[in-house]
């Protein structure tokens, strides 16, 4: 990816754009995902993202009534598969432009 000049932030927030368009947040609290999160300081960014305050006080009551826990960990489950998944595409997306034209077989 970064041979092809393309920083692993910017897939990141092209990720997150996409990921998040047309999505809204449900009142229901899903776990985030077991998968092991990426350690790579370049694969991060930090965003702002708004949600329903309906959404997030139904949560906010059923999952963490303390207000203890950040709001990220509450909306992560729904959030962060979505986004995982618009990276994949955008890496296919990327090594496919990458990739050397092939030439047509001629017989």
């Amino acid at each position: 990816m970064q041979a092809c000049g393309v920083e692993p932030a910017h897939v990141v927030r092209a990720a997150l754009r996409r990921a998040v368009k047309g999505w809204h947040l449900l009142p229901i609290f899903a776990p985030p995902p077991k998968e092991q999160r990426t350690r790579y300081t370049q694969w991060q960014a930090r965003t702002s993202l708004a949600v329903d305050a309906t959404s997030l006080a139904v949560l906010l009551r059923d999952h963490d009534p303390l207000d203890v826990l950040s709001k990220w960990a509450l909306i992560r489950g729904q959030v962060e598969p979505r986004i995982w998944a618009e990276i994949d595409i955008l890496l296919d997306e990327i090594a496919d432009r990458a990739a050397p034209p092939q030439e047509p077989n001629v017989s």
